[in-house]
């Protein structure tokens, strides 16, 4: 096949002809540059991929890193590049879980906030009602539970087992006492301050 020159109207220089190579389906002509040559250089390429090992904090994600690393050879990505993509959705994986846990944290505050303006001045003594009920009918499972899930300081729960709870604190024996505890989230009061 014989080279031809095109030329465009803009600048009405020559363009040189861009034939694939049979053998390897590059492209040559006066268009090749050094990066052409990374991204076709098969065997380096394998060498690089066989050697790049996931890093030690990261190997819960030994899956996801297989299989991209797969997919990034199958694109012949020069090792650096898919180095530097695995570092980008790192950092975006991060970023998702900051603002997913400070938007957890907030729901959290406004729960806690929530439950104790409805119980308002009585705050310690409901939450002592809430607590007995919680010890005498779920015991530590429930408690794992509660904390587990944040669910401990949320007002349909809190006021669920303060009404239990003063359901049972009626039944106790003239004399008896429900554990007081003042100035305490329903979360602590069940886990004391180590949250």
């Amino acid at each position: 096949m014989q080279s031809e020159n095109i030329q465009t109207p803009e600048t009405q220089e020559p363009l040189p002809h861009i034939q694939a190579d049979d053998a390897t389906g590059r492209q040559s002509g006066g268009n090749s540059s050094p990066s052409d040559d990374l991204l076709h250089s098969d065997s380096t390429a394998e060498k690089n991929y066989e050697t790049w090992a996931l890093p030690e904090e990261l190997k819960e994600q030994e899956e996801n890193f297989t299989s991209f690393k797969k997919l990034a050879q199958e694109l012949e990505l020069p090792l650096e590049k898919a180095e530097k993509l695995m570092q980008w959705q790192l950092k975006q994986t991060q970023n998702s879980r900051q603002i997913a846990d400070a938007a957890r944290e907030q729901i959290l505050q406004a729960w806690k906030s929530q439950t104790q303006e409805m119980l308002g001045p009585a705050y310690g003594r409901e939450i002592a009602r809430a607590l007995a009920a919680v010890d005498r009918f779920g015991g530590e499972e429930l408690r794992l539970l509660l904390q587990a899930t944040g669910l401990a300081d949320h007002p349909v729960i809190v006021k669920t087992f303060q009404q239990i709870g003063k359901q049972i604190s009626e039944d106790v024996s003239v004399g008896g006492s429900v554990q007081k505890t003042q100035d305490k989230t329903f979360a602590e009061a069940l886990y004391g301050n180590a949250q």
